[in-house]
């Protein structure tokens, strides 16, 4: 086989209405070229109106899974999104002390758009830990100070060391919308694309970390994996899909995935 399929290796919870969690991020592998595995740390009951109910697996039925796809495939990229509490992120921190050499794509899901909480209160400075050991991470404002990644309200404060490089997303929603990359290095690097409406748009955060960890895969440096992953959302945005609350949910497929 000349050009095998990148694979990627997805922890994430579940969205019932298929916009966000694991479903979207397959969406977005798909998009990418690249094969998605998938082992789900949660079921939620939700839409773009809010999430009802989450049912959080256990440490072992994660271990089970992640144990299942590392047997049978090799991953070239890893992303994670919610975690939930402190024995999942736990069982995910093991794994990838054992994974090192993979690529690992942290999105810290926090809270969903709709203000439900994702996180356990007791689970923060396990998840905080946890980032030390991606190779970059894609907070919001709001996942930002929950985690107090040395943000000062507009921004990151590096006169401390940051556990990763971090994009900071919508560092600025004024007729653009901008996201900051903050490399452990000190250097800052922003990305710009035109604002896309709606503004709040369901599942875009989980699309754009799993487009980094696809680009990255694929052999994207850090800038242009962000940079495609921005072009890739805002797409996917500009062909959002309608259901009864509105023109909420993103068209993946519609957006395309730039991966030269």
């Amino acid at each position: 086989m000349k050009n095998p399929k990148k694979n990627i290796l997805i922890i994430a919870g579940s969205d019932s209405v298929g916009g966000a969690g694991v479903q979207a991020d397959i969406k977005t592998c798909e998009a990418y070229g690249c094969y998605s595995a998938t082992a789900i740390t949660a079921l939620t009951a939700q839409n773009t109106s809010g999430v009802s109910a989450v049912m959080p697996v256990t440490p072992e039925f994660l271990n089970a899974q992640l144990e299942a796809v590392c047997a049978e495939l090799k991953f070239d990229a890893v992303k994670i999104g919610m975690l939930f509490n402190e024995q999942l992120i736990a069982c995910v921190k093991a794994w990838l002390e054992q994974n090192q050499g993979i690529s690992a794509v942290i999105d810290p899901v926090c809270v969903a758009k709709s203000g439900a909480k994702l996180l356990q209160e007791g689970a923060i400075n396990a998840l905080k830990e946890l980032l030390s050991l991606a190779r970059i991470a894609t907070p919001n404002l709001d996942e930002a100070r929950i985690l107090g990644l040395n943000f000062d309200g507009e921004r990151l404060n590096l006169s401390a060391d940051l556990p990763c490089d971090v994009v900071l997303k919508r560092t600025r929603t004024s007729k653009i919308c901008e996201d900051t990359l903050y490399k452990k290095s000190g250097e800052i690097v922003k990305f710009n694309e035109p604002l896309e409406q709606p503004t709040i748009m369901h599942g875009a955060g989980c699309s754009f970390a799993t487009a980094i960890a696809c680009a990255l895969a694929c052999g994207a440096d850090e800038i242009t994996a962000i940079r495609r992953a921005k072009a890739f959302v805002a797409n996917a945005i500009k062909n959002a899909h309608g259901s009864n609350f509105g023109v909420r949910l993103l068209d993946h497929k519609a957006a395309g995935a730039n991966r030269g």
